[in-house]
Order: structure tokens, then C-alpha cells, then sequence
């Protein structure tokens, strides 16, 4: 089996806490959060931020919000110009060489690699916890989710979630390239996510080297003792969907094999498409995971960009934004 890498949350922090953040009563004051704010412009319609970073702009501000106050302005470039540049980056996957949309500036490249890994962990930080999570919000969202998925496979004890493994492209790592290759003499991190029924991610962990298969990524994870807590409890509506190579395990639904139930199996794709339908929009909206190019940066800081795309994904879905064509 193949080592999963080994990530800290807090996955850019500076060894000195005074460089990454100012936690002192001046940051806090008044005067500094007025100019963080004056700096935000007002004047610029919901259609521009879709068409520039994929996400509206009650989203671009709610993240302006929670890490301005705290986010050491140490650089040339404004708070909103960080978080535009990284949105702009997670968009579209290039940044510092495109020329922008709608009266968008792009950054210049030393800029932006100097200010990246400390703003998109802000925004993780922010983010990721709030957005991404297995348990529901009430009976009602299982309900639902069971009622989903029980249309299309028939009398199948309660299905909530989809779970399946995607490639996220990846630049040549400098280290164990081997643990990262995965066809084609490219590299990738293969991640773990869990969807519901409404295309929701409601978790992902995609500290896996593109070599491991699929059917390591579950047993490595972890995530497995809450699916089986939750059935020691005798809950019911916990189940998921997944394919063949994931181990077999009671809330574990996988296609039966070979030609014992060809209607079931038929039946069973249809319900797990729903994952692939949802990987398809994650990746249509943040198109860095397209790898066209790969991701630039460490395995590590590979994990945090696909962290902060799918928290986006979801805050994206609960403002019913269109899809990204």
C-alpha cells in the first residue's frame, strides 16, 4: 500500500506566527479594519465577479470579510487584489498570464507567488470546516437524500451519499516521483470525496499519491469509522454508493458481480453518476483542476487548492450560482 501524504491543516503558516499573521490590538483596531473595507469595490455588479472567478460576489465579499481584519497586508497589492488574483488562479488555472476579464488586471508572477500560499490558506482556514461536512443538517436532509436515491435504485436501504475517486493533475513533484505517476507520464493527487444528492462534497481528503488505487483510498482515509458508527447506531440512512474496487463493508452498496442482477448494476451507475456529474461541475467551475496546465506547486500545497475548490463548490451551490460551461 502506498503512503497517503502526510498534511497539516494549517498548511502554509509561517514558523514565525508574526510574519503570517498580525494578532496584535493594532490589526484589530477600528482605523485598520475601515481601510480593509474602503479598499472593497463596491460599485462592481454580481455578473462581473461570476464572469471573472466563477463565484458571486456576496461570496468574493463574505471572504473579503472574514480574512481582511487578520491577513497582514505585507505586500504591494491590496487584500482584494490577493483574494481576486487566487480566485482568478482557482478559475481559471492561470493568473499571472492571462489578461483578464471585464477590466480584470492580472498580477505580476513573483507577486503572486509570493502571496498565494498565505492567502488561499486564509481563505481554507475560513472556509473548508464550515462548508465541508458529513453530518447533515436534519432528518429532513436525510430524508430527502434516501428519497433521491431510492428512485433510481429501486427498495435499496438507505443511500445518502456518493463516494468515488478523481485525478487532480499535478506539476512533476521534486520528490518520490513514483508515488505521483499516473499514466501517460503525468502526475496526480487522487482524491477521496464523498457527494449527496444535491451535488454537495461532503468530504474530501486528497492527500493521496496518483499511484494508489481506488480501492486504498477508503481503507487509508479513515473515513470508514464514521460510516460505522453511524451503523452501530442503527442509523438506517447512512449508506453510500460506490464502485467495485471499494471495499465491502455494510454501508457499502458496490455493483454486484458478475451477471447475478444486470438491472440492479444498470440501475447503479445511474445513481453513482451523480458523483461523476458533480466532479464534472467542480472542475468545469474551478478549471486549475483540469490540469491544463497541472497545479505548480507541492503535493502539500496541491491538497490545499483542491480543499478551497471544493468548500467554493459548495458555497456555489447553496447561492444556486449557474454552472460553469
Amino acid at each position: 500500500m502506498l503512503p497517503a501524504l502526510m498534511v497539516r491543516f494549517n498548511l502554509f503558516e509561517s514558523d514565525d506566527e508574526s510574519d503570517a499573521y498580525n494578532t496584535g490590538s493594532e490589526a484589530e483596531s477600528e482605523e485598520s479594519e475601515q481601510i480593509y473595507r474602503e479598499s472593497f469595490p463596491y460599485l462592481l455588479e454580481d455578473e462581473w465577479f461570476l464572469k471573472c472567478f466563477h463565484v458571486s460576489r456576496d461570496i468574493f465579499k463574505s471572504l473579503y470579510d472574514g480574512i481582511a481584519p487578520t491577513l497582514l497586508s505585507q505586500y504591494e497589492a491590496t487584500v482584494y487584489d490577493r483574494i481576486a488574483a487566487t480566485l482568478r488562479y482557482l478559475a481559471t488555472g492561470t493568473c499571472t498570464s492571462d489578461r483578464g476579464v471585464g477590466g480584470y488586471k492580472a498580477m505580476p508572477r513573483a507577486e503572486f507567488q509570493a502571496m498565494f500560499p498565505q492567502t488561499l490558506n486564509a481563505i481554507r482556514q475560513l472556509i473548508c470546516n464550515q462548508h465541508i461536512s458529513l453530518k447533515p443538517q436534519n432528518r429532513d436532509e436525510q430524508w430527502e437524500a434516501t428519497s433521491y436515491f431510492r428512485r433510481i435504485l429501486g427498495p435499496t436501504p438507505g443511500v445518502a451519499f456518493c463516494a468515488v475517486g478523481t485525478h487532480i493533475p499535478i506539476a512533476e513533484p521534486s520528490e518520490q516521483k513514483h508515488l505521483f505517476y499516473y499514466k501517460y507520464g503525468t502526475y496526480s493527487l487522487n482524491a477521496l470525496m464523498i457527494f449527496d444528492h444535491r451535488k454537495r462534497i461532503r468530504y474530501v481528503n486528497a492527500s493521496f499519491c496518483g499511484a494508489m488505487h481506488d480501492s486504498h483510498l477508503w481503507n487509508s482515509s479513515g473515513v470508514d469509522s464514521h460510516f460505522a458508527q453511524q451503523h452501530a447506531k442503527g442509523n438506517e440512512k447512512c449508506n453510500l454508493l460506490a464502485n467495485s474496487m471499494f471495499p465491502s463493508q455494510p454501508w457499502i452498496i458496490k455493483p454486484k458481480p458478475g451477471i447475478v442482477d444486470p438491472p440492479f448494476n444498470a440501475r447503479h451507475e445511474r445513481a453513482l453518476a451523480t458523483a461523476d456529474t458533480a466532479v464534472h461541475l467542480l472542475k468545469n467551475r474551478f478549471k486549475c483542476l483540469l490540469g491544463k496546465p497541472p497545479i505548480p506547486y507541492t503535493p502539500p500545497e496541491c491538497v490545499a487548492v483542491i480543499d478551497v475548490c471544493c468548500a467554493l463548490h459548495n458555497m456555489c451551490l447553496d447561492e444556486n450560482l449557474p454552472d460553469i460551461k
